[in-house]
Order: structure tokens, then sequence, then C-alpha cells
């Protein structure tokens, strides 16, 4: 029998070794960022974690899976007093905006979760600035606000 495993699309590799993938990535993300806690739940790898900064407590949550629709990240976050609108980067089901879903890829498939991790870091200045200045003070690309 011909392994045609070469002819699929690097979504469907993932998915097909879902398993490898998340574990890969979970591996990756505990080296570098021990601030979060990781489990495994069905076939998404979720993180959970909580950042102050500037005496505002931010918890996070991210999943991670090859099986979402589109990109395989999500992070949410919760705040007391949390804004959350196209301006102050988030996605229409809830999830942070943290790249261009197609400029940022740089041809690449997907974006890897340890890449995708700094972004909040990110997140999280520009929104603080963003409470201060009413104005996000960080490069971005436009938002559709239909």
């Amino acid at each position: 029998m011909v392994d045609m495993v070469f002819l699929l699309s690097n979504k469907d590799k993932a998915q097909l070794n879902w398993m490898g993938f998340l574990v890969k990535s979970w591996i990756e993300c505990e080296e570098k960022f021990n601030w979060i806690r990781f489990n495994l739940i069905g076939k998404k790898l979720v993180g959970t974690a909580t950042q102050v900064y500037n005496g505002r407590t931010y918890k996070f949550t991210i999943e991670y899976s090859p099986f979402n629709r589109g990109r395989f990240d999500r992070v949410y976050v919760e705040s007391k007093g949390l804004i959350k609108s196209f301006d102050t980067h988030f996605n229409g089901d809830g999830s942070l905006c943290l790249y261009h879903p197609t400029k940022d890829l740089y041809g690449r498939p997907f974006v890897e979760l340890v890449d995708i991790i700094p972004w909040i870091a990110e997140w999280l200045y520009s929104y603080d600035k963003y409470l201060e200045f009413k104005v996000w003070v960080t490069p971005e690309h436009p938002h559709s606000k239909i």
C-alpha cells in the first residue's frame, strides 16, 4: 500500500496526528512560559493563566487545536471592566485578535502556539495604553466593523 500522507495539507496532517501535534506544542510552550498551565482536553490544548498588569488582573484561556475552524488558536481574556471591541482587538467570537490571519502568516499555513504567546504580552501593553490614551499605540491591521 502506498502512503499518500504527503498529499495532505498541513492542517490535515496536524489533524491526522493531532495528539503528537498538541503534545509538541505543549512541551515547547511549557519550556518557555512557566506562567501558563496546560492540559489536554479532548482534541484541544488548553492553557490558563493570570497576569497582573498596572494593578489590573487579567485571566487568560488559550485553546489550540488543528480542529478549530480557521485559526488553530483562540485566546480569551477576562478582567473587571474589560472593553471588548474591534478597537481593543477582539474578534467577533470574543477571542483576542493577536495577528492578521493571512498577512502575518508569511507563507505558513498556521502559527505555532509558542509564537503566539508573546503577542499576549504585546496585547496587554497595548490594551493598557488604550485605556490611557483611547487609541491603539502598537502596529495593527484595521478591523472590519461589519
